[in-house]
C-alpha cells in the first residue's frame, strides 16, 4: 500500500509539471535560451491594447506587448519580438481585433519582403500606424444610417415582397432542390473544375499578353474592310465577270489539256535552269537596272548617242551636275567648286592647292558661302559700250540736181 500511494503521488507530481511546463512555453510562449528584441511602437490612441497584447506578423504569433505608456499627445507601446523575426522596415502596424467583442493584438502588415529589417530597439512612427474604428463610431454611424431610412418605404418593401412570394412555396422549394442537386453535381467534378479555372487563368493571361497584337490585328483588319468597302464596285465587276472567266478556262483546259500538262512541264524545266542559275542572274539585274537608268541620257532625238575614250586617263571631278544636251544655253559657272579627286597621276591645279602660311584658310570657300553660287554676269562699262557699240551706217548722199530743161 505504501508503495501504491509513492506512485500515486508521483504520477500526480509528473502531470502537473507537464501541465505546467505546457502553460509555461505552450500557452504563455517562454523561452528561457531566447533573445527576444525590444522595439517601440507610437501610437495615437491604445486603440484597447492591453500591457500583456500579443504580437503577430500577419497573423502569425512574434511576441507580446510589455508595457503600454502614455505620453503627452499619443500612445507608447513597448512590444518584445522572438529572437530572428525578420520585419522590414517598410511595414504598417495595425491594432487588430480578434472579434467583435474586442481582445486586441498588433499586427505588423509589410508591404515588402526586402531589407533592411527591423533591429533591437526599433523606434515605429506614428504614421505607419492605423487603429480600428472605435466601436461607439460604429454604433453612431449605425444609428445614423438607421434614422435615414423611411419607415413609409420600408414597409412598402416588405409588402410588396410578400404580394410577390405569395404562393410560391412550392417554385421556392423546387428552385431550392434544383440548386441543391446541381452542388452537388458540381461537388461530384470539383476537381475538374478546379483544374479548368486554372487553365482558363493560363488562357486568359496569354490573352492577356497578347493584347497589343489583338491592338495591331484589329486596326489592320480595319484597314482591310475600309480597303474591301471602297473597292466594293470592283469586287462586284469581279464576280459578275468570274463565272465567264471560269466557262473560258474550262474551255481551255478542256480542249487543249495534254498541251497545257506539256507547256507546264517544260516551264517545270526552265524554272530549275533558272534556279541553277540564280546567283548568275543575281549579278546581271543590278548592271541591268544601272543600263537602264543610263539609257534615256544616250538617247536623244530619236538617235543613240555614245562617248568612246581611246586614251583613258585621269580626271578631276568638281562635283558639277550634268546637264543635259537638249537643254541650250550656258549658265554662268559656279563660284566655289574645287576638284574632288586625289591622284597621284592627277596634277592638281588651282589657288587652293598653292602653298600657304600656317593658319591660312583661304584654300577653301569662305564661310557660310553657298556653294551653290553663281558668278554674276560683268555689266560692261560705258566706255566699252561706246567702243564696242556699232557706229551708225552713213546717210546716203543726195542726188545732183538735173539741169532745168528749155529757157525760161
Amino acid at each position: 500500500m505504501k508503495g501504491r500511494a509513492v506512485m500515486t503521488v508521483l504520477s500526480v507530481l509528473a502531470l502537473s509539471a507537464v501541465g505546467l511546463a505546457y502553460l509555461l512555453f505552450g500557452v504563455i510562449r517562454i523561452d528561457p535560451f531566447s533573445s527576444p528584441m525590444t522595439m517601440t511602437v507610437n501610437l495615437a490612441k491604445t486603440g484597447g491594447l492591453l500591457d500583456y497584447s500579443e504580437v503577430t506578423y500577419r497573423g502569425i504569433p512574434i511576441g507580446r506587448v510589455t508595457a503600454i505608456d502614455l505620453p503627452p499627445g499619443g500612445a507608447r507601446a513597448v512590444i518584445r519580438v522572438n529572437e530572428g523575426v525578420r520585419i522590414p522596415t517598410d511595414t504598417e502596424v495595425v491594432v487588430a481585433n480578434l472579434s467583435p467583442a474586442g481582445e486586441q493584438y498588433l499586427d505588423f502588415r509589410p508591404r515588402t519582403d526586402q531589407g533592411p529589417f527591423l533591429a533591437d530597439g526599433a523606434v515605429i512612427d506614428q504614421r505607419q500606424t492605423r487603429l480600428p474604428v472605435p466601436f461607439p463610431q460604429v454604433v453612431g454611424n449605425v444609428t445614423q444610417l438607421a434614422m435615414q431610412v423611411d419607415p413609409d418605404n420600408v414597409r412598402t418593401l416588405v409588402g410588396e415582397l410578400a404580394k410577390g412570394l405569395r404562393d410560391t412555396s412550392q417554385a421556392t422549394q423546387r428552385t431550392l432542390d434544383g440548386t441543391d442537386y446541381l452542388l452537388a453535381g458540381l461537388e461530384g467534378v470539383l476537381p475538374q473544375t478546379v483544374g479548368l479555372l486554372r487553365n482558363s487563368q493560363t488562357v486568359l493571361g496569354t490573352f492577356n499578353d497578347l493584347r497589343p497584337e489583338f491592338r495591331g490585328f484589329s486596326q489592320h483588319a480595319r484597314g482591310a474592310t475600309g480597303a474591301l468597302r471602297d473597292g466594293d464596285p470592283a469586287l462586284r465587276d469581279l464576280l459578275d465577270e468570274a463565272p465567264g472567266a471560269l466557262d473560258l478556262v474550262d474551255d481551255v483546259v478542256r480542249k487543249d489539256g495534254p498541251d497545257v500538262g506539256e507547256l507546264l512541264g517544260d516551264l517545270a524545266t526552265f524554272s530549275q535552269i533558272a534556279a541553277d542559275r540564280l546567283p548568275a542572274m543575281r549579278q546581271v539585274l543590278p548592271g541591268l537596272i544601272r543600263v537602264g537608268k543610263a539609257a534615256p541620257s544616250a538617247v536623244q532625238g530619236n538617235q543613240i548617242t555614245a562617248l568612246a575614250d581611246l586614251y583613258p586617263r585621269p580626271v578631276c571631278d568638281y562635283g558639277t551636275p550634268r546637264r543635259l544636251p537638249t537643254i541650250g544655253g550656258s549658265p554662268p559657272p559656279r563660284i566655289y567648286r574645287y576638284c574632288t579627286v586625289d591622284q597621284p597621276r592627277l596634277q592638281q591645279r588651282g589657288a587652293q592647292y598653292a602653298p600657304r602660311p600656317r593658319g591660312d584658310d583661304t584654300a577653301g570657300p569662305p564661310r557660310g558661302a553657298d556653294l551653290l553660287e553663281r558668278a554674276r554676269p560683268v555689266k560692261p562699262s560705258p566706255q566699252e559700250e561706246r567702243t564696242t557699240k556699232p557706229s551708225p551706217a552713213p546717210a546716203p548722199a543726195a542726188p545732183p540736181a538735173l539741169p532745168l530743161l528749155g529757157g525760161g
